[in-house]
């Protein structure tokens, strides 16, 4: 076990020695202390992953020196708008990554590459910079990962240019539960509460117009993101995106859990040697789950629209025209055309199939539908409301 070669107070110091950006980011040392420490505890790095954490945070800290630098040089930032995004809000592993990159191959929306999550600021600060840098940095960390995990991108395939959850953006904040991605973070994950995690989406709210008033995106288009992480956190998100549209995806326990206790084992390969531990995975998806049906149950039935896995396979034509109709956005033919280009260039499995059994973490199909019960009753319901019975859904 090897640890991160920095503290935290060493890489605020080499952060702003790397920029020349003297501005001070002192607000973030206490969650970036318990980051650091967290994965020196809890994620038990190898050496080569105590670097690349290392690296990891680094980036993230040079990103915010960055971005405060340009919202302090030009204040005018806080006025672009941001009306109506689109948030894909479905638990991991429940096709939402399928859905973002299908409606953003319509060219109807902004949202981000791999490049631009990763790497959202400016690095002269000149508007006019070309974003070649920061793109070779983003797929030359890609092929690093490709290379250090092989398996990941049969779950999640990693590429500069391709769109891009945004987690990354999201970890930008310091105070998110994104960071767990890459290795355990136990007391990490326990602290957050204390602090809350709105900021996470306040950090996506000034990056979404940070990246309109670079021209990366455009501000007369709408928004269109997904993070995996929103289920239970539906209340945080629409408190500093009131006029959201949520796309909440659906898919039955008896494959995401699995399906995400594999993908997690791939996300941890290059940093650590340990293994997600299914039972505190197992809590921490019902404790979401259960937030979200509650918080689903108090709210009126027009809020969202729910979109089953199965139909975003096998129909993806309807989904589409019913999630335009949803976020009242016009869907002309050549948009409809290009969604369903892609969606034909990119079958399911196009990088290898995602392998995984419940049987491999321990766990069995009657205690995930037990733990998962009032859940799993209602997306059958939805797959049934949809056209496919639950004993026919894709799998």
């Amino acid at each position: 076990m090897a640890t991160l070669p920095m503290t935290a107070e060493q890489m605020l110091a080499a952060a702003v020695a790397e920029t020349g950006i003297d501005i001070d980011d002192s607000e973030i040392l206490l969650p970036l202390t318990k980051l650091v420490h967290s994965y020196n505890i809890d994620g038990k790095p190898h050496e080569s992953g105590a670097n690349a954490l290392h690296g990891r945070i680094m980036r993230s800290l040079k990103n915010r020196l960055r971005m405060k630098r340009d919202f302090e040089a030009h204040p005018e930032i806080n006025e672009q708008r941001v009306e109506r995004p689109i948030f894909i809000c479905g638990m991991a592993r429940t096709g939402s990554t399928k859905m973002q990159k299908l409606l953003a191959s319509s060219q109807d929306f902004n949202f981000f590459h791999y490049w631009s999550a990763l790497n959202p600021s400016l690095i002269s600060g000149d508007r006019g910079e070309p974003p070649q840098e920061r793109i070779d940095d983003a797929q030359a960390y890609a092929t690093w990962f490709d290379q250090q995990s092989p398996d990941t991108k049969a779950g999640h395939h990693f590429a500069a240019h391709e769109p891009e959850e945004d987690s990354d953006v999201l970890g930008h904040s310091f105070v998110s539960p994104v960071w767990y991605g890459w290795a355990p973070l136990d007391s990490y994950l326990a602290w957050l509460p204390e602090v809350g995690l709105k900021a996470q989406f306040e950090m996506l709210r000034n990056v979404f117009k940070y990246q309109q008033w670079q021209g990366i995106a455009d501000p007369k288009k709408r928004w269109m993101t997904k993070g995996p992480l929103y289920s239970g956190l539906e209340p945080l998100l629409l408190d500093v995106f009131p006029d959201a549209t949520l796309v909440m995806t659906h898919r039955t326990h008896l494959k995401t859990v699995g399906s995400g206790l594999r993908l997690l084992e791939c996300f941890y390969a290059p940093f650590t040697d340990l293994r997600p531990e299914p039972t505190s995975y197992v809590a921490g998806v019902k404790g979401a789950a259960d937030i979200h049906m509650n918080w689903r149950a108090s709210q009126p039935a027009n809020r969202f629209i729910d979109i089953p896995f199965s139909a975003s396979v096998k129909n993806p034509e309807a989904v589409i025209r019913a999630i335009y109709e949803y976020a009242n956005e016009p869907l002309s033919d050549e948009s409809l055309r290009r969604m369903l280009d892609w969606n034909r260039s990119n079958p399911q499995n196009k990088f290898g199939r995602h392998e995984y059994t419940l049987g491999q973490y321990g766990l069995s199909a009657d205690d995930i539908r037990e733990t998962f019960a009032e859940y799993e009753s209602f997306n059958d319901e939805l797959e049934t409301k949809w056209g496919y019975p639950p004993s026919k859904a894709a799998s």
